[in-house]
């Protein structure tokens, strides 16, 4: 699996995914539990392993270039 995820776009997931992680355990609603745990969870899985499947889908990468 090959890292298409770097820099500022790195910074930008853990930037909205802990606020959204927070929401989702400040939250009774069920529903917006629900949201923004797929949003916390999707920014912070991406960026602790550095690969999203939807950047490479649209054939996008943001990781700089290994030689």
């Amino acid at each position: 699996m090959k890292h298409n995820v770097g820099g500022l776009d790195r910074a930008f997931r853990v930037g909205i995914g802990f606020p959204a992680l927070s929401v989702m355990v400040a939250t009774d609603d069920f529903l917006l539990k629900v949201v923004f745990g797929l949003v916390a969870a999707g920014g912070l899985v991406t960026w602790a392993v550095g690969y999203c499947p939807i950047n490479e889908w649209l054939d996008r990468n943001t990781a700089k270039k290994q030689e």
